[in-house]
């Protein structure tokens, strides 16, 4: 029987695809937490592609032999991480769904990014401070998050449950160190799942591939969980 597997992205956790999983109750799905992120262990590794793929390959069984053929559905660093696992298990993957994906050059995200955002990628004091002392303020957030996010709170709470360490070391050694050309190496197993509206993305490059556009859609897919299920469910 196949699975459908959920890989979040950055500073997120497998609380952001609660509300998708939910369109798929007629499959067996679960999410996986990546390390570094959510509940899971926060240890002082290198977090790159090899740190993020030995714990997901342990977690999915990977290595060993298994009837089981996995669908993989990635957000944003997730679907660069479920890209690598197709490349190296072609076997058991079967399909993978990337949204948000795939970044254009480090270059032009980091221009892309907001004051903040490039200062935080680049690894400034004052940027490292504010993130170690987040237990101060993060409460202040909390109650916009149940006023106006309130459907998808969990997930926005769960954005603060990461170290500085954990981030940065993800941004620098995965994000940036991406090669989106080794798509071609499993251009048929691939659909892509944008946002008209997520600068990060590089649609141009995108057109070589299967590829949707949802209007309206940023890099954060939330609030379009039922059209991202009805291309999916489309395309396995």
């Amino acid at each position: 029987m196949n699975k459908i597997i959920f890989i979040h992205g950055l500073l997120g956790s497998k609380n952001n695809f609660e509300h998708l999983e939910k369109e798929f109750t007629d499959y067996s799905t679960e999410s996986i937490e990546l390390v570094g992120f959510g509940g899971e262990q926060k240890p002082k590794i290198k977090y790159d592609v090899n740190d993020f793929l030995y714990s997901l390959e342990r977690k999915l069984n990977l290595n060993e032999d298994s009837d089981v053929k996995l669908i993989l559905i990635g957000h944003s660093m997730g679907s660069l991480l479920a890209k690598e696992l197709a490349i190296r298990h072609p076997n058991r993957i079967l399909k993978i769904f990337l949204i948000s994906y795939p970044f254009f050059d480090k270059e032009i995200v980091l221009k892309q990014y907001s004051y903040f955002d490039r200062k935080y990628a680049k690894g400034t004091w004052w940027t490292k401070l504010i993130c170690q002392t987040e237990i101060i303020y993060k409460w202040i957030f909390y109650p916009y998050f149940y006023l106006f996010k309130y459907k998808h709170r969990q997930s926005y709470i769960d954005f603060f449950k990461h170290t500085y360490h954990s981030a940065h070391s993800a941004i620098k050694n995965t994000i940036f160190e991406d090669n989106k050309e080794n798509l071609y190496a499993i251009e048929d197993k691939i659909v892509l799942i944008n946002g008209e509206k997520d600068r990060s993305v590089d649609f141009t490059f995108s057109k070589y591939f299967k590829a949707y556009i949802i209007d309206g859609m940023g890099h954060i897919f939330f609030g379009h969980e039922e059209e991202i299920s009805n291309i999916i469910k489309k395309n396995i």
